[in-house]
């Protein structure tokens, strides 16, 4: 809640947000739960393309000397 002078000499004004600001809290939670769900599959999506790369040279010394 705040509370504030408009004037010099008249009433102090109160403003309640605090059924508005539930709701702007609650969208604000929900959209940094969507991205950092966002940036979670990323990773994984980027942590597993990199695991599957093959680690060992499959191609055989013969095989090189017939294609030179």
């Amino acid at each position: 809640m705040w509370s504030f002078a408009i004037q010099p000499g008249f009433a102090t004004t109160i403003i309640d947000f605090t059924n508005d600001l539930s709701w702007l809290t609650g969208g604000l939670v929900g959209l940094m739960a969507l991205s950092a769900g966002m940036i979670a599959v990323a990773a994984l999506r980027h942590y597993r393309s990199e695991k599957t790369q093959p680690t060992i040279e499959t191609t055989t010394v013969t095989e090189y000397k017939k294609a030179a």
